[in-house]
């Protein structure tokens, strides 16, 4: 069972690594098709407009993939963004532990409206929460109504099967160039 549980884990690395291949000065948003692609989906949505202009920077992670039964975790790889700017790739994951059933894949998107907000990220800091989530299919989108701490995320869920009560832990941690 260990086995497959590694296999499964190195897969799931693999498939979503292909997203974060841009190193920081190697390209600006214009030039990235990925990065558009990505950008696309949020920036179609009116009411996230006023959060791209208040915005310092945004972080963008495309796919996140995300599994458990009890334990779960989940894994993306996305890009810092300021202004036109590519600063700097991440990977994202998670640990959750609680009522935690089912698989899903999801976008996300995380606004920092002041520098301070945007420097405490690139500092790797873990966020400790507890969350309820629910998806069937390709229904749910999940997202703050504000900006809390000056950052708000905003998630539109691609699709899966979740149930979720759950308390986790979050990190960013930032690739070097």
């Amino acid at each position: 069972m260990q086995k497959i549980k590694f296999y499964f884990f190195v897969l799931l690395v693999l498939a979503v690594s292909g997203c974060a291949g841009l190193q920081k000065g190697q390209a600006t948003v214009s030039q990235s098709p990925k990065i558009k692609n990505a950008l696309e989906p949020y920036k179609s949505i009116d009411e996230l407009k006023p959060y791209f202009d208040e915005a310092v920077a945004v972080a963008i992670i495309p796919k996140v993939l995300r599994a458990g039964t009890g334990f779960g975790g989940a894994f993306g790889t996305g890009w810092l963004l300021e202004n036109d700017d590519v600063l700097a790739r991440f990977i994202h994951w998670q640990f959750m532990a609680g009522l935690d059933v089912g698989g899903q894949l999801y976008s996300q998107i995380i606004f920092f409206k002041t520098q301070a907000a945007l420097a405490k990220f690139q500092q790797q800091d873990f966020q400790f929460g507890g969350q309820a989530n629910a998806t069937a299919v390709v229904w749910g989108k999940s997202w703050t109504p504000a900006y809390n701490a000056d950052v708000a995320i905003f998630t539109i869920i691609a699709g899966g099967l979740l149930i979720e009560g759950s308390v986790g832990m979050h990190s960013y941690h930032m690739l070097k160039p």
